[in-house]
């Protein structure tokens, strides 16, 4: 019961109370521009191994209160800058100079606009901030034509409540095992009592009665 109880109970909630969740994500190019003779002094390699390890830094800049504000005055938000950042995730590729920005809302337009306003704002304030020339948007965020939400995830959900409630009645199970001291055969009560067993008496069932009866009366007619 307890294993049934858990996992309704994880669909229900997943499915009717907590509200979905949407995606939608937009990657930044953040580069340098090369010279013919850059490449044949080999300073592009040195320049994309700076880039590789500013990165990080990009990504700091990305939910930096400066251009959250910027973003929020942009598409006129309601959230503040601390509300917003928990929106907002920022990821690279180990040697990458390429910048992936996911945010995630509870409507998928609201989530494109601002993952595409922070891209935008971001391309603009990082010329002034770090003298980077070049940035580019590669993809822009776009609404799909289904969109489906991120989470909640159900069926995860769901089975994981399962797994949990079938550890916690397992885990019941043995415990009212160990607790139980109750006798349930003549050998127990041998056993405690340290004494033999004469005999026993059993239960009779209705049935068994009814059939007892019938056999009783049969043979008092007989005789």
């Amino acid at each position: 019961m307890v294993t049934v109880i858990a996992t309704i109970t994880s669909g229900v909630v997943s499915k009717y109370v907590i509200k979905p969740e949407y995606e939608a994500t937009t990657t930044i190019l953040v580069n340098q521009k090369y010279s013919s003779q850059d490449a044949m002094s080999g300073l592009i390699y040195n320049d994309v191994m700076t880039n590789e390890a500013l990165v990080q830094t990009y990504s700091q800049i990305m939910t930096s209160d400066t251009i959250l504000t910027a973003v929020i005055h942009d598409l006129h938000l309601s959230y503040t800058t601390a509300e917003l950042a928990k929106e907002i995730t920022v990821a690279s590729n180990n040697q990458s100079e390429v910048i992936s920005v996911s945010v995630d809302d509870r409507s998928v337009q609201t989530a494109t606009a601002i993952a595409n306003s922070l891209a935008q704002v971001f391309q603009h304030k990082v010329v002034q901030l770090m003298q980077v020339q070049n940035v580019q948007i590669v993809d822009p965020a776009i609404v799909p034509a289904h969109p489906v939400p991120v989470s909640p995830k159900t069926t995860t959900n769901v089975a994981i409540a399962f797994l949990l409630g079938l550890m916690v009645s397992v885990g019941i199970a043995f415990l009212i095992e160990y607790l139980d001291d109750s006798v349930r055969s003549d050998e127990e009560v041998g056993l405690i009592l340290g004494v033999p067993v004469l005999g026993t008496i059993s239960t009779i069932d209705g049935e068994e009665k009814r059939r007892l009866a019938s056999a009783a009366e049969s043979a008092s007619v007989s005789v």
